[in-house]
């Protein structure tokens, strides 16, 4: 009988201690990162945002809304798998912008792009998804507010992402 005592009292002291130390690695563990893991390698590299200040862009609209919410609620309702898809942003971050689309209001779901070929693939992908009609605007002043999806389109010349103005988005010289 003593030596079955013995053993239940070693199992519950290996279990209390396994348990012990569990928490305490739990406790001592970095807390999980957000966003996807290549943000935070060190290996890869990372640009800084580029807003496209000042460049003229060709900007895909989803809609415009009265208020930063709706426009919110309006792109949560949109499915663009892995793409990021649009942006809530608003109108007054992009010259020219509001007289370029019919409906008024100071929010719109938009995605900015440097080539017409990025905007018109880019349009497809925002009917998929549920967009009735995206407009694609003409060129725009981009005022450097938030970031609007540049980035997302090929360089032309076929070398991978387009990171940088083109001919077409450079700013008009005064």
């Amino acid at each position: 009988m003593k030596k079955v005592t013995i053993g239940i009292v070693s199992v519950a002291l290996g279990a209390v201690a396994l348990v012990g130390i569990q928490s305490l690695v739990a406790a001592t563990a970095p807390a999980p990162q957000s966003g996807p893991p290549a943000l935070h390698d060190p290996a890869v590299p990372s640009l800084r945002p580029d807003l496209g200040l000042g460049e003229r862009l060709i900007v895909v609209v989803g809609g415009v809304y009265a208020t930063q919410s709706e426009a919110e609620l309006a792109s949560a309702q949109l499915h663009f798998g892995e793409m990021q898809g649009f942006y809530v942003d608003q109108i007054n971050n992009f010259g020219g912008l509001q007289s370029a689309v019919p409906q008024r209001g100071p929010w719109a779901l938009v995605s900015a792009f440097r080539t017409q070929e990025g905007a018109d693939q880019f349009a497809q992908i925002a009917m998929q998804a549920g967009v009735a009609n995206p407009i694609i605007t003409p060129r725009v002043v981009s005022l450097g507010g938030t970031y609007a999806g540049l980035g997302q389109e090929a360089a032309p010349d076929g070398s991978g992402p387009l990171t940088a103005p083109v001919p077409a988005s450079r700013p008009v010289q005064q």
